[in-house]
């Protein structure tokens, strides 16, 4: 599913770090075009960051947002709730370049079946698997599917 696509990734320094999620997705056959590991908590309200925000909406531009799939790492579910509604249907914020911008791409967390079934399993247990014992993981991937299915217009 993930093997023509475009992946934008956006870890987290509390729940899972970029580079283990693009070690993840690298093993899935799709080509990771952007990376970053967030600081939720340093941000405004939880906000998403605005360069952040600037870079997704000029790789939309540059890809087509039909071509792309974002995989988050958050290990809260506020944060990855607001951060999938901001790529997908705009910055709820208001502060940022996606402000009424809706991009409609769907936002997965690395949690979510549809993902991690696409890693390798033993890079996935090795980078990623360990944060589930830790973080609310059923609550994260409701709330992100929530949004997606709310906002997204196009499917992996």
């Amino acid at each position: 599913m993930l093997k023509d696509k475009k992946i934008i990734i956006i870890g987290d320094k509390d729940g899972i770090p970029g580079p283990a999620i693009e070690e993840c997705i690298k093993t899935s056959g799709a080509q990771v075009v952007f990376t970053d590991t967030a600081c939720f908590t340093c941000s405004l309200a939880g906000a998403m960051d605005v360069e952040n925000q600037q870079t997704i909406k000029e790789l939309a531009y540059k890809h087509g947002e039909e071509n792309l799939v974002v995989v988050l790492g958050g290990g809260d579910v506020d944060t990855c709730s607001i951060t999938a509604e901001t790529i997908s249907g705009g910055d709820i914020t208001e502060v940022g370049p996606l402000t009424n911008v809706i991009l409609g791409i769907p936002v997965y967390h690395i949690f979510e079946k549809e993902i991690r079934d696409e890693c390798k399993a033993d890079v996935y247990e090795q980078r990623c698997a360990i944060m589930e014992m830790v973080l609310d993981m059923e609550k994260i991937t409701d709330t992100i599917k929530a949004t997606r299915l709310k906002y997204a217009k196009y499917k992996i």
